[in-house]
């Protein structure tokens, strides 16, 4: 409950200089009941005066006491927010120390490497020397063996030759018989295809005349065939202008036969001032059923003007339809003139 007080020091106050001035009536009221002739208009005063003090030390220690919780308050806060730096500073500076120290162990791996590297070639370059020793080892070796090799081939040429040349003397007479049969057979052969290109040049001249003949009468069947393909494509275009005339000429009726029942429709409204011909927008559904009036272009109208050509719109429902349905538009436009009325 005094805490609760607390909270509200004025009403603390003058509740204590209320009870104080209390206490201090039923005080001066017992002096005068026992001493009624000792006491003066003066000194009640005074202890009423000395009560107020009292009570002004009072409210100045409690202001002195919240002031000293705010700086306590604030002194704290200082103390917690530099503690906070300290915390970044010393995370900041641990966090320094692990990169150096990732750094340093980058760096010695990187030294492990390079040595293990060297290690590595010098292994390879004895590997080499080793290889290139017992390479040049071999090729003594072989060196000597292809000598002996050599002299075994020299002699064995001479051999070969001496039979060689006994094999050539009577191939030289084989080949002469040879020869002279394989003339008799050329001979023969080039008569035989003499005879074989004059079969085949008459064969080729047959087959370029058929192939002429073939060639006109494919030009002449595509000239003919272009020909019936042009007939038919002009024919088709003069149907479909024809089509398209008809249909634009239908349009123009369907138009005015709708701008002419919607004038029908239309009532003049009284004061509507300049009467401009206006564009009239018309949504429509099938069987023209209209779902939406707009008006567009319309210079110098009044709002009640362009109203009854609206009205006059929704009068003319059901619209007319087109005497072709491929001529029917959901979405259509046309100029309302009220001079042509």
């Amino acid at each position: 409950m005094f805490a609760e007080m607390l909270k509200h020091p004025r009403a603390l106050v003058l509740s204590l200089v209320m009870h104080l001035a209390v206490i201090a009536l039923m005080v001066l009221n017992l002096q005068f009941a026992d001493r009624p002739k000792d006491i003066k208009g003066g000194q009640l005063e005074k202890t009423v005066q000395a009560e107020m003090v009292d009570l002004k030390e009072i409210e100045q220690q409690k202001q002195q006491k919240l002031l000293e919780e705010k700086r306590r308050a604030e002194a704290e806060k200082k103390k917690k927010q530099q503690e906070a730096k300290k915390q970044a500073d010393q995370k900041k500076r641990e966090a320094e120390q692990k990169r150096k120290k990732e750094e340093a162990s980058k760096a010695e791996l990187k030294k492990k490497q390079l040595a293990e590297e060297k290690r590595k070639q010098e292994a390879a370059r004895k590997q080499q020397e080793k290889q290139a020793a017992e390479k040049k080892r071999k090729a003594d070796e072989a060196r000597k063996a292809d000598a002996k090799r050599k002299a075994d081939e020299k002699r064995k040429a001479e051999e070969a030759r001496l039979a060689t040349e006994k094999r050539k003397a009577e191939e030289q007479r084989v080949a002469e018989e040879k020869r002279v049969a394989e003339e008799k057979r050329k001979a023969e052969e080039k008569r035989k295809a003499e005879a074989a290109k004059i079969a085949e040049e008459k064969r080729i001249a047959e087959e370029k005349r058929k192939a002429e003949e073939a060639r006109v009468a494919e030009e002449k069947r595509q000239a003919e065939e272009a020909q019936r393909r042009a007939e038919a494509e002009l024919k088709a275009r003069m149907v479909a202008e024809e089509r398209q005339q008809k249909l634009n000429s239908l349009r123009e009726l369907y138009i005015l036969a709708i701008r002419q029942k919607v004038e029908r429709n239309w009532l003049k409204p009284a004061g509507s001032g300049k009467m401009p011909v206006c564009e009239v927008r018309v949504m429509q559904g099938p069987g023209g059923i209209i779902l939406n009036v707009d008006i567009g272009s319309c210079d110098g109208s009044t709002e009640t003007y362009r109203a009854s050509i609206q009205n006059a719109v929704y009068r003319a429902e059901p619209l007319p339809t087109p005497e072709d349905p491929e001529l029917f538009e959901r979405e259509l436009n046309f100029f309302f003139n009220p001079s042509e009325q």
